[in-house]
């Protein structure tokens, strides 16, 4: 045995085959293309989230209007639905503008007998809807707020 240096001994057991080398690159690949999928989908339930927030404060929004206008001056029926854009071209799902469109619902309500139903005449009580949708990677998604206004006595 031939010496590299003093006191170590060349040791031809030492070292890789090309057989080892070649399945621990392929085990390392596969974790890494693992990895990748996951913060894609990490990265895409984030910003589903983020559109689901921004939605959100968009229907909080009118709801918080709709609260602090007099029982009369709230309008029974549908309203003209409104849109909101938002650009979301620096995110990864999206590309271009994002449109949240929001719904308002006025609608007459009445007791019966511990049950609410929709009323055709004002009985002093009013239900608020607020639907905010929007089209997330080919999907329509929604946000809904509903709220109820009696009449002041």
């Amino acid at each position: 045995m031939k010496r590299l240096w003093p006191g170590k001994k060349l040791n031809k057991k030492a070292g890789f085959t090309l057989l080892e080398i070649c399945l621990g690159i392929l085990i390392l690949g596969y974790a890494m293309i693992i990895l990748a999928r996951l913060f894609g989908s990490v990265t895409m339930s984030a910003k589903a989230s983020e559109f689901e927030t921004l939605a959100s404060n968009f229907a909080r929004a009118k709801m918080e209007d709709l609260k602090n206008r007099d029982y009369d001056s709230l309008p029974d029926g549908p309203w003209t639905p409104d849109v909101w854009a938002v650009d979301v071209s620096q995110a990864l799902s999206q590309k271009g503008i994002l449109m949240f469109t929001r719904q308002v619902k006025i609608s007459y309500m009445k007791n019966v007998g511990g049950i609410l139903t929709i009323s055709a005449t004002d009985e002093g009580l009013k239900k608020t809807e607020v639907k905010v949708s929007w089209n997330e990677r080919g999907k329509v998604r929604e946000v809904d707020y509903t709220s109820l206004v009696a009449r002041g006595v």
